[in-house]
């Protein structure tokens, strides 16, 4: 069923004019405030469900996909499971979607977390408590922007890869998200079509650690953006989207945004008409994928 919600967008601040967005780590530098930017609500937008219609979408063309997928059966609250069973899947699920046959150099997890809808916690260092469960994100955002990605290659490849894999090879990152228990009925995932969405609709943020800093884009509302989710997900089904991608090309002004995309805007959401719903619980990984062009 579709929906018509309003989403969080990067509002307007004093600070944002001669700064940056920024978020720092609890704690780290107490002489600054942790944070220079808020999030609004946007006007009233539509959220197009999917449902009955996935194959119309894919990662090469909208820059995300919706999938059965049924991967074994762990326990969530065993770490060991996650990283030896669940992730080793997870990423040969994302290769054989991709299809790229022999270009395809490596697909690498670099990142993994867990979220439930009543946690009242969001880890500003994401390396930190990786088995706490976090709750989702309702601003409207790209996990690494263009910088951010290649800071994340730089921290998860010696020097010499980086060399070799920015001078020969096509570098993507996705993001595959999955509930994993029961039914979503409350906080779907909305994705952006990536095809709607220019460098002129995002702000990099900078979120600022002790050990480093990472890179995203918070987006500002655009007329422009389209929205789609699944409604009521299960835990044997996927989303699978874009978070960057090398190969990566404005069109020009005017012109209309040809394959490959940028990455996929996304955020969860509140649906109106749910007023009771057990807690979403999901899982979300990052992985490289790496590639001749």
């Amino acid at each position: 069923m579709d929906q018509h919600v309003k989403l969080y967008y990067l509002g307007e601040s004093p600070a944002l004019k001669t700064q940056k967005p920024y978020l720092l780590s609890a704690g780290f530098m107490k002489s600054i405030p942790e944070c220079n930017w808020k999030y609004e609500a946007g006007p009233e937008q539509l959220i197009q469900d999917v449902r009955g219609h996935e194959e119309e979408f894919s990662l090469l063309k909208q820059g995300f996909a919706f999938r059965q997928w049924s991967p074994s059966e762990i326990d969530w609250e065993d770490e060991s499971q996650i990283v030896d069973k669940f992730l080793p899947e997870a990423q040969e699920f994302v290769r054989q979607e991709l299809n790229l046959g022999s270009s395809l150099k490596q697909c690498e997890v670099f990142d993994w977390r867990l979220r439930i809808s009543e946690s009242t916690d969001q880890l500003t260092n994401l390396d930190k408590g990786r088995m706490k469960k976090i709750r989702p994100a309702q601003a409207v955002h790209i996990d690494q922007s263009s910088a951010g990605a290649f800071d994340r290659l730089i921290r998860h490849f010696s020097e010499e890869e980086v060399a070799e894999i920015t001078a020969k090879y096509r570098v993507q990152i996705i993001n595959l998200w999955r509930p994993f228990r029961g039914v979503v009925e409350q906080w779907p995932l909305a994705i952006c079509d990536a095809r709607t969405i220019t460098l002129d609709d995002m702000d990099e943020l900078e979120n600022v650690t002790e050990e480093f800093v990472r890179s995203s884009y918070l987006a500002k509302w655009s007329e422009n953006f389209r929205f789609h989710y699944l409604s009521r997900m299960t835990s044997q089904e996927v989303a699978i989207f874009k978070i960057f991608d090398s190969a990566y090309h404005a069109p020009p002004d005017g012109g209309v945004q040809e394959n490959p995309t940028l990455g996929c805007l996304h955020a969860a959401f509140q649906i109106p008409s749910v007023t009771s719903a057990p807690p979403r619980e999901s899982v979300e990984v990052r992985m490289f994928v790496i590639s001749e062009y």
